[in-house]
């Protein structure tokens, strides 16, 4: 029996490290260990005002012991590719000074939530715009198994992210800097991809739509106009996407309509798209070639007939 819970124990510490160990200090995931709940929420404020609010923080039934967790405030905001990042302090994150936790560590038995509150005190000069910031709930290295503390040697956070914005003048602005569709594919998917800068002081959101017809046909293959794809965009940021058709055919010639929508600013790009697999491309040449070769075949084949009759 002994020898069963020591061999437990060395498999148990080796699955959770492995989960465990892809953390860092500026990427934060959530595999299972915990969740929380909202993951995140957009709020308007004022100056001067004091807002209150909370979250939940749950360890599911699955576990087989007791989550001791710390709470922290850090920066917020995403890279180009839309990665969260929780360093780097700027305008934007004044927010973090702002934010008060009622508590910094606790524990949960499994199949228990608990409610975490914090309030936001709001200076009296406050900058109109957006703040940004994130409630980081961390796992303590130490894991209760409910008889013996076991020692992970990696921790593990979630973050309840905080968009606000500051009432006062708002500048709501971006620019489009690209957005395309490739004409001729070789393999893959279908895919429009974009590029916006959100060139105001508080947080956006831009849409992106497709459309996609058969070459000879009006009816769609392809939309998600009734659910379009939504990204939040934070002040001075610039954010790439892709939207792509994941159902696209090995081969077909379609019209594709690709749609982009920021802050009142719209760009379309319209298309004639080929999918065409490199040995289909392969044929081809060798076809036109084929052709090519026959013809000109033929026409030697006729003048050397007709060189023959005139001698005659």
């Amino acid at each position: 029996m002994k020898y069963r819970k020591t061999l437990f124990k060395i498999i148990l510490t080796g699955l959770m490290t492995a989960v465990l160990s892809f953390s860092n200090s500026s990427t934060i995931h959530a595999d299972g260990l915990f969740s929380i709940s909202p993951m995140n929420q957009k709020i308007v404020l004022s100056a001067g005002e004091t807002y209150r609010s909370s979250f939940k923080v749950t360890n599911p039934a699955s576990n087989i012991g007791n989550f001791a967790y710390t709470v922290s405030v850090s920066p917020y905001y995403v890279d180009e590719n839309h990665n969260s990042i929780y360093e780097n302090n700027n305008d934007y994150n004044q927010i973090v000074d702002w934010i008060k936790l009622d508590k910094t560590s606790g524990t949960i038995a499994p199949n228990n939530t608990e409610e975490l509150y914090f309030s936001i005190d709001v200076p009296e000069n406050a900058p109109a715009g957006g703040q940004y910031a994130a409630i980081k709930v961390t796992s303590n290295n130490n894991y209760d198994s409910g008889e013996e503390s076991i020692n992970i040697q990696a921790k593990y956070s979630i973050a309840h992210i905080i968009c606000a914005e500051i009432a006062g003048t708002t500048e709501r602005h971006g620019e489009i800097t690209s957005a395309d569709v490739p004409s001729f594919l070789l393999s893959g998917n279908i895919t429009g991809s974009s590029t916006i800068k959100n060139t105001g002081n508080v947080h956006g959101t831009a849409k992106y739509t497709m459309q996609i017809f058969p070459l000879f046909s009006g009816e769609e293959v392809y939309t998600n106009e009734e659910v379009p794809i939504e990204k939040t965009i934070l002040p001075d940021r610039t954010l790439y996407n892709e939207l792509a058709w994941e159902d696209t055919p090995a081969v077909g010639i379609f019209n594709v309509i690709y749609t982009v929508e920021f802050e009142g600013v719209t760009t379309q790009v319209s298309k004639l798209v080929i999918v065409c697999p490199i040995w289909l491309l392969f044929i081809i040449i060798f076809a036109i070639f084929a052709l090519i070769f026959y013809f000109v075949a033929k026409a030697k084949a006729r003048k050397k007939a007709n060189q023959k009759a005139s001698r005659s």
